[in-house]
């Protein structure tokens, strides 16, 4: 697997890598995009998954 797009949004070919907040985009590009996951995953399992429980 490449980097995929998001890499040559943030940085494209040729550049320098950009920083922000002291730490290389590409960095902090995955860092939010696992938040946001995980955030995606526990409202799922709290308002989703969570309701079958009532049923046993």
């Amino acid at each position: 697997m490449g980097p995929g797009p998001g890499s040559l949004l943030i940085n494209p070919p040729g550049s320098e890598p950009k920083f922000w907040f002291g730490m290389p985009a590409l960095y902090v590009w995955a860092v939010l995009w696992f938040f946001v996951e995980a955030a995606v995953i526990l409202v799922a399992a709290r308002v989703l998954w969570g309701k079958g429980q009532d049923n046993e």
